[in-house]
């Protein structure tokens, strides 16, 4: 199963178009601040999102969610809430505390992929499996200039994350 992970397009739904064209994915994990963007995603694809902090009144999305894919917990967030401007160590404990496989964020508008390995201790949380960390950056406003986009991908062999670009 292949998902398609984006954050930040703010405003920018013409480039959401094309990475949908480009990528033919079922399924979009949305990470906040563009929900009104979500209105050029075609109706055979799911959407799963949170709402971010320059998501205002009129949406009712969460700020954090899990899904379940397969065997695969997925943690998402925007981030605001977490400070993942300056630090991961809240985001990681929340998922962490929610038994996650895979920690989704957006925010920063910088993509960032990294694991976490069994055993790695942050704040009073020891985490008891590896942790898939993944940013996709930002469609909408990318901090380098260069939008950016995640991808993961769950199959019986594991969980992988990768960023593509625009």
């Amino acid at each position: 199963m292949e998902i398609l992970v984006v954050s930040d397009t703010h405003g920018r739904a013409s480039r959401l178009s094309e990475i949908l064209e480009r990528t033919n994915a079922d399924t979009l994990l949305f990470l906040g601040d563009g929900l009104r963007d979500l209105s050029v995603v075609p109706e055979e694809v799911a959407v799963y999102a949170v709402r971010g902090n320059c998501d205002f009144m009129g949406f009712d999305t969460p700020d954090a969610r899990i899904e379940i894919f397969g065997a695969c917990r997925v943690f998402m967030t925007h981030g605001h809430r977490y400070g993942v401007k300056s630090t991961l160590t809240g985001a990681i404990c929340a998922a962490a505390r929610r038994n996650a496989d895979v920690l989704l964020y957006g925010h920063t508008h910088v993509p960032l992929e990294r694991t976490l390995p069994a055993g790695y201790v942050v704040e009073d949380v020891t985490l008891q499996k590896p942790l898939r960390v993944l940013c996709p950056g930002s469609l909408g406003d990318p901090r380098d200039g260069n939008p950016t986009f995640g991808r993961l991908m769950i199959a019986p062999s594991g969980i992988l994350t990768g960023i593509g670009k625009l």
